[in-house]
């Protein structure tokens, strides 16, 4: 009960920190058929088919995935995306894994067992299962203290473990997927190919692999998309890690948060480096630093998502739009000063409505953000969509409001 307390405040700090005067009627979030949240082409797959209702949060839409290989939850249209991706994968993977060859070059190494540390490969950090996932939380109470200890989703120091990694993320940049993907699926299939080639059993290369169905058309995906691929098959953690060292002291990060962030036990190297990456890009603006320090409050997957999408709207609107000047944090808000005189709130939302909230703190925003150059607009850039209510509030009180950031500039999911 108490999530679906924090999870209720979301939507109304977002639109609260956009807001105006007083609003004439206000909403509440309900749940969704699967028809009003998503197009047929993502609603249903050739091995998946998205469950009703869908769940509304007023913030994300929390999906339940009937699929060939099992259930999965995932929260956010972003991550349903992803997932719809990596069923098709699996089935690729299980392909192979099922073929008789790959059966047969098992067998013949039967005497040569495989024995392994568990979770030091390519497994991301584990995160709390069987509740909603929200970041209610992040407009709640953030002054929690990170306690949780440091899974690394890093290579062993084992050469042998090293391999494995390596013919992982081979197979996982075949099938254009996240190496470091939170599916369990996904992963045990990595695993049985990675494994036994590592070993010599399995000896055929990951680019010998044919690619057939649906997904095979497009996934090549975008240059931005691909040159990150290409980091993530090549690069094992511990090199990511550098990387993103390299890029913060660019930044002029201090050691210690730099090392805070890089520690921090929730983002995995795929997300670390597309936020980093995605802040580098800004050119000289200031506050990054004051980002990077918000980002650490990620206790899950879902949160951790949250900060990466918002840093790539950020670096989507400073490339695209507009240089950005400096950012600041209001409350748990971003904003982005731009160099035009406007602010810039990003916000990776699925539907925001309005609500009682958004009155009461959109006062808050106004009377706190005073920053040089600010010429009193602000604009709501979100990943997703404004319900037509909230949509004509914020325009009736002189507020921009963009939606579905993700159609003017890549968004990586």
């Amino acid at each position: 009960m108490r999530h679906w307390q924090r999870v209720s405040v979301v939507c109304g700090m977002v639109l609260a920190a956009v807001s105006g005067a007083g609003a004439a009627e206000y909403e509440t979030q309900a749940n969704k058929p699967v028809s009003q949240a998503l197009t047929p082409a993502v609603a249903v797959g050739p091995d998946y088919t998205v469950k009703d209702p869908v769940v509304a949060d007023g913030y994300m839409y929390r999906f339940t995935v009937a699929s060939t290989y099992g259930p999965f939850d995932v929260t956010g249209t972003g991550a349903l995306r992803k997932l719809a991706h990596e069923i098709w994968a699996i089935g690729q993977l299980k392909q192979v894994t099922k073929s008789e060859a790959f059966l047969k070059s098992l067998k013949d190494q039967a005497g040569k067992p495989l024995v392994f540390a568990k979770d030091v490969v390519t497994h991301p950090v584990d995160t709390v299962t069987g509740i909603p996932k929200g970041v209610g939380r992040l407009f709640g109470n953030i002054s929690e203290s990170l306690t949780t200890k440091r899974n690394p989703a890093q290579e062993s120091r084992a050469s042998e473990v090293l391999l494995v990694g390596s013919f992982k993320r081979d197979y996982a940049a075949r099938f254009n997927v996240d190496p470091y993907s939170s599916n369990p699926v996904l992963q045990e299939e990595l695993d049985k190919i990675g494994k036994a080639a590592a070993f010599g059993s399995w000896t055929a290369s990951a680019a010998m692999i044919p690619i057939s169905g649906p997904a095979s058309s497009v996934i090549t995906g975008t240059s931005l998309g691909k040159s990150f691929n290409n980091i993530l098959a090549t690069e094992p953690p511990s090199r990511i890690r550098i990387i993103n060292e390299d890029k913060l002291k660019q930044m002029g990060i201090s050691d210690d948060l730099a090392k805070r962030y890089l520690d921090q036990p929730v983002y995995t190297p795929t997300q670390n480096l597309l936020l980093v990456d995605s802040l580098s890009r800004l050119g000289a603006a200031s506050g990054r630093d004051v980002y990077l320090n918000a980002s650490l409050v990620a206790a899950d997957e879902v949160e951790a998502n949250f900060f990466v999408n918002m840093a790539q709207i950020l670096r989507g609107y400073h490339e695209t739009q507009g240089p950005i000047t400096g950012i600041t944090m209001v409350g748990a808000l971003t904003v982005a000063q731009t160099k035009a005189g406007a602010a810039v709130i990003p916000f990776a939302l699925d539907y925001g409505v309005w609500t009682a909230n958004a009155d009461k703190l959109s006062q808050n925003m106004k009377a706190t953000y005073k920053a040089p150059g600010f010429n009193g607009n602000f604009e709501l850039w979100v990943t997703g969509t404004l319900s037509p209510t909230g949509k004509h509030e914020l325009q009736a009180r002189g507020f921009t409001a963009v939606e579905q950031a993700g159609s003017r500039f890549d968004i990586i999911d």
